[in-house]
């Protein structure tokens, strides 16, 4: 049994989170599952998806490393990435 909700994410486009909901589905990145799972929190919420854009999105890390980090995480999340 979860011990978090995921909030709707029609709801949180009615939060401070909106433009940062709206980036992600337009670049379709992070999976809406990220906000869904954080907003109940939005103030670090915000935090992690300017942190996560500074380094995914703005090529602050090489595009092998993005790549090693994506598998890892697949596989840690047992996804068939």
């Amino acid at each position: 049994m979860p011990h978090i909700s995921m909030l709707e994410i029609d709801d949180l486009k009615k939060t401070k989170l909106a433009p940062y909901v709206e980036k992600s589905l337009e670049l379709r990145a992070p999976d809406p599952a990220f906000h869904a799972i954080m907003g109940h929190n939005e103030d670090l919420t915000k935090s992690m998806y300017v942190a996560w854009s500074t380094v995914f999105n703005r090529g602050k890390i090489d595009h092998k490393l993005k790549e090693i980090i994506r598998v890892q995480l697949s596989r840690m999340a047992d996804c068939n990435y």
